[in-house]
């Protein structure tokens, strides 16, 4: 064998394979999500692997990091590198009004490349729900508090930070949508300094020193709560509206005792460019990027000929594989050793009917 054809049989930059251990956790775990987001009225759909891509194009802030392919007809087309984003076009197409609201979750695989020194960190598997059809607080809620359950069915203790898009889009609406993506990288990446030689392109220098001191802050909400009594007066009527729903966001999440998961965080506004509420990405011990993210986005489904809000969140489910219990660990089994196959097929089966694994 040559050393190209050798080369040829590596796994492409950007997949994996999953073998019978890590495949079993895999499958129960994303059975054990699919079994939760039913229960809570979620139903499934699926998104195809690869559209148009032109119809993504002013959605997706880094180009380079999705991966495209020529048909045969010669289009252009992308591989599925975000579900939510394909997942709005097929509900923008397919819902009427009547239909709403509705509840949907998914699960599948998607490519974004990320880093060339570890191939696994390209491809994901991204399970979630989207609540669509509903623009209250309380619809923010339910899909925070499904999240919860999530980790709780998980068996994982990740630290939540919310924050709002809502807020940053008030507090730049001065700058022209490209200068908006840059900023909004600029917070991405926490680079105030940058950011604050950008903002003072438009915004007078005592103000965005308001800015930068209001989207450096983190804390629990009496730390928030100080911290808004101290700038309420210096901010405009729509960037205290934001900071007034994070606030009964977590005094709600206070109330049913899962405060200690989240965190208000007002840098965290949402890597992608669709969000226009509260947006938040969870972080768990031992993974160096975000395990979930997810928040409101009510403008997205219009662009593909349907008005409705919509929020809802996405988990890299292949990320915290290696940090699940034995809940979803491959189970011990019974060999059956009768010498007549036909007892050992009985015995077998009796075994099975009991819940364990039997083979012969």
């Amino acid at each position: 064998m040559t050393e190209k054809l050798k080369r040829f049989l590596q796994v492409p930059m950007g997949t994996e394979t999953i073998y019978i251990d890590d495949a079993f956790r895999h499958r129960q775990a994303d059975q054990e999500l699919g079994n939760l987001f039913t229960s809570w009225g979620y139903l499934p759909v699926e998104t195809p692997v690869f559209v148009f891509f032109d119809i993504y194009q002013d959605f997706i802030p880094e180009e380079k990091d999705i991966y495209r392919l020529i048909d045969r007809e010669g289009d252009l087309l992308m591989l599925r590198s975000d579900i939510t984003l394909f997942l709005a076009k097929q509900m923008g197409l397919s819902l009427k009004e009547s239909d709403l609201p509705v509840r949907v979750c998914y699960s599948g695989a998607i490519l974004r490349h990320q880093n060339r020194e570890d191939i696994s960190k390209n491809e994901f598997f991204q399970t979630g729900i989207e609540l669509i059809g509903k623009a209250d607080l309380n619809a923010d809620m339910e899909v925070l508090m499904l999240l919860n359950s999530t980790f709780l069915s998980l068996g994982i203790k990740p630290t939540v930070h919310i924050g709002s898009r809502k807020l940053l889009d008030a507090s730049i609406s001065e700058f022209k949508n490209r200068d908006q993506k840059k900023i909004l990288a600029m917070l991405s990446y926490r680079e105030f300094e940058e950011l604050k030689i950008k903002l003072n392109e438009k915004i007078d220098a005592k103000r965005v020193d308001i800015l930068i001191n209001l989207f450096q802050f983190i804390g629990n909400l009496d730390e928030f709560n100080l911290f808004v009594d101290t700038i309420r007066t210096e901010l405009i009527e729509k960037e205290r509206e934001a900071l007034t729903e994070l606030a009964y966001i977590m005094d709600n999440l206070g109330e049913l005792g899962v405060a200690d998961r989240f965190i208000i965080d007002l840098c965290e506004v949402g890597n992608q460019t669709y969000y226009t509420g509260i947006v938040f990405q969870g972080y768990l011990e031992g993974v160096d990027s975000a395990i979930v993210s997810g928040g409101r986005y009510d403008e997205l489904l219009e662009k593909f000929g349907f008005t409705t809000p919509s929020v809802g969140f996405s988990l890299s489910l292949r990320k915290i594989e290696n940090q699940l219990g034995k809940k979803f660990c491959l189970p011990e089994y019974e060999k059956i050793t009768e010498l007549n196959f036909i007892e050992s097929l009985k015995k077998a089966d009796k075994i099975r009917k009991e819940g364990r694994i039997a083979i012969l």
